[in-house]
């Protein structure tokens, strides 16, 4: 997880209520809305608040929570970000099989559901097999047609997202370096 909203220091004002945030939030503390440049980040991790809302982690907890991903660790005793002013009170749950991910308050027995938010996250980008589209059907975004996968580089492999019907990409269309393609779920969803 690497780019310039990681490193920077600088505080930043949200977009809708104008609060001064701190250089790792992600979210305004005041009003949860996520930050512009989010959007830049290859991979997110974000907690359930409701059925309707999911709220990214602070960059820290994320770094934790990818690197202890990446690991295939199955617990975690995050103690970085949010999780440095609670040592001890969350425990994190990685079940690769499902996949589904849990954050455990320990005193309180609670649990809220986490996610990843990435570009090479297959539950958001669903690959599509060169049988299913028309010689009509065009990438979205670029309006190119599209090639038989076997004679292609697997960024212009056929995909779609999980709210779309009849709507493809190139993979690096729609989850490209600057892209985060869950910016695409949420608008299409509204």
């Amino acid at each position: 997880m690497s780019n310039s909203l990681q490193s920077s220091t600088e505080r930043w004002s949200c977009e809708r209520c104008t609060f001064r945030n701190e250089a790792i939030d992600l979210t305004c503390v005041m009003c949860y809305q996520t930050r512009t440049d989010a959007k830049d980040l290859p991979v997110q991790w974000e907690w359930r608040a409701n059925p309707d809302q999911w709220i990214p982690y602070d960059l820290p907890s994320s770094a934790e929570l990818e690197e202890a991903y990446q690991r295939k660790e199955t617990m975690l005793s995050p103690t970085r970000g949010f999780f440095a002013s609670t040592p001890d009170r969350y425990e994190v749950r990685f079940n690769y099989a499902t996949p589904r991910f849990q954050q455990y308050n320990m005193n309180s027995g609670g649990t809220r559901r986490m996610r990843r938010v990435a570009n090479d996250d297959n539950s958001i980008l669903q690959p599509i097999a060169i049988s299913e589209v028309t010689n009509e059907d065009t990438c979205i975004i670029c309006l190119d047609g599209f090639q038989d996968p076997n004679t292609t580089t697997p960024d212009q492999h056929i995909v779609k997202l999980p709210p779309c019907h009849g709507h493809y990409f190139h993979r690096m269309c729609v989850a490209g370096e600057h892209i985060n393609p869950l910016i695409f779920v949420v608008s299409l969803n509204r």
